[in-house]
């Protein structure tokens, strides 16, 4: 989906929105605050793409639980909207499945 420049203001607010409700992701301790720091300065500089990045940084962390399913889900749909194409999708999957296939073994 091209980004259209006439509606990027309506573009912008959805990212925001989708973006802001992503934001509980982050716990309260030393490494969810680091990150929720640079969430919250990208965000109000409207630098969704950055954003995004901080978000997927932390939950490719090795201390930081899988995404949901919901959660990745979300992440998609932002990394669409966002037309952004990195690896970070394949490496939350790959983090979902290591972690249910750890779980099925204990």
């Amino acid at each position: 989906m091209p980004f259209n420049w006439q509606n990027r203001e309506a573009h912008w607010a959805v990212l925001r929105t989708r973006l802001e409700a992503l934001r509980n992701i982050f716990p309260p301790d030393p490494n969810g605050e680091m990150y929720s720091a640079l969430f919250n300065k990208f965000l109000e500089n409207r630098e969704f793409g950055l954003v995004l990045d901080a978000l997927c940084d932390f939950l490719l962390e090795l201390d930081a639980p899988p995404a949901s399913e919901t959660e990745f889900d979300e992440i998609a749909t932002l990394h669409a909207l966002m037309e952004v194409q990195n690896d970070c999708l394949l490496r939350l999957r790959d983090k979902r499945q290591s972690s249910t296939k750890s779980n099925q073994i204990l």
